[in-house]
């Protein structure tokens, strides 16, 4: 139970609430799981959880101990802010054990071997409490130093990557103007424009998957919330990716039970995860098959779904899925390339909507991909 909390919205929780009631609904079970983390190892820090909207719309930092029975658990909206406030409780509990240990000293009594045998079992008790405080502090100090300098790369991969961006674009732009005077070249030379056009617009859109990759570990998804007619937004989008799935002739359906649904949303990252979804389905489905997607409620959520007739994944790789640079064994169907960050980053701008994402897939049967987000955010 929560004995006391307040947050930067100015919301405070006492008497008694439960941990968990804090939290949406799509963060409950990583809530859970995070409590069983800290019983089974009696402590666990760096887990990132969103709370309810009245709380706060952007996520916190939390870590727990478990002190005999009971389980303190810590919050902070800055992985460095948290970091410094647990070598603070280190150093103040350092202090309170020295004095302890001073006030132990000048008691007296009439049995002084009772006496001298308790000091010197508290003074080893003392002694291990505070090599185990050193160590802590110092474990304490080297995960603040690497947070700082996980900062730093994520600064130095953000100026990167947007100095690279420009330049990129530059070069894809100009090997489409080439391209459109492609009377005048030779096979060969269209051919090797067509390399040019396609290792350029993959390293234009791996530059641009690390500037959002570095600024979701800086925590700064910042959502720009706009009202906004769902049903049509998905409509369109299908629309402009049906262009893409011509070139493998495979058909995409979009299918509602609804006529219109007003929902407040970033549009151009919702736009973002759409296009992500689809364009994978058309990168891992081979041509001539079918594509749906589908939108329909549910009492509290909205629930978007792609299919594809496509190769599927292995059930032990779905893990994998909305990993950082990690892949399946699964290829595309035309050679397409994939930077391994894109479905990391439909999760993370999904879970900053306060939803959840999941895939559900059998080899050889086809892939769907289920986002779910609340209506009211």
């Amino acid at each position: 139970m929560v004995h006391y909390s307040k947050f930067e919205s100015g919301e405070t929780v006492t008497n008694g609430k439960l941990f968990v009631e804090l939290f949406n609904q799509e963060s409950i079970g990583k809530v859970l799981d995070f409590i069983v983390e800290i019983k089974k190892r009696s402590a666990s820090f760096g887990w990132e959880l969103f709370l309810k909207p009245e709380f706060s719309l952007e996520p916190y930092y939390f870590g727990g101990v478990l002190i005999d029975d009971s389980i303190t658990i810590l919050a902070s909206k800055n992985k460095v802010d948290f970091n410094k406030f647990l070598s603070g409780i280190a150093q103040m509990n350092n202090e309170q054990i020295n004095k302890i240990r001073a006030l132990e000293k000048v008691q007296t009594g009439p049995e002084e071997s009772k006496i001298d045998k308790s000091s010197y079992l508290f003074d080893e008790i003392s002694r291990l409490n505070n090599e185990l405080v050193n160590t802590q502090r110092e474990l304490t100090k080297k995960n603040i130093e690497l947070a700082e300098l996980n900062t730093l790369k994520n600064q130095f991969l953000g100026m990167a990557a947007h100095d690279l961006r420009n330049p990129l674009g530059f070069i894809y732009n100009f090997v489409e103007f080439i391209e459109e005077e492609r009377e005048n070249l030779s096979q060969e030379q269209i051919e090797f424009i067509g390399q040019i056009k396609s290792l350029s617009k993959f390293l234009l859109n791996l530059v641009t998957d690390l500037l959002d990759v570095s600024s979701i570990e800086a925590g700064e998804i910042n959502l720009i919330l706009e009202q906004i007619d769902l049903i049509y937004f998905i409509d369109q989008n299908v629309k402009r990716n049906r262009f893409l799935a011509q070139k493998k002739n495979i058909t995409i359906n979009f299918t509602t039970n609804c006529e219109n649904l007003m929902m407040q949303i970033d549009k151009n990252k919702i736009e973002q995860v759409m296009t992500n979804l689809i364009t994978n389905a058309i990168k891992f489905s081979q041509a001539n098959t079918i594509i749906n997607v589908g939108l329909k409620l549910d009492e509290t959520n909205v629930i978007i779904s792609v299919t594809d007739q496509g190769q599927g994944i292995d059930k032990e790789e779905l893990n994998l899925l909305f990993k950082p640079f990690k892949k399946t064994s699964t290829k595309s169907t035309a050679g397409e390339k994939s930077t391994g960050l894109g479905l990391f980053i439909v999760k993370r701008i999904v879970e900053a909507h306060n939803g959840k994402i999941w895939a559900e897939s059998e080899l050889t049967k086809g892939s769907t991909f289920i986002v779910s987000l609340p209506i009211h955010i």
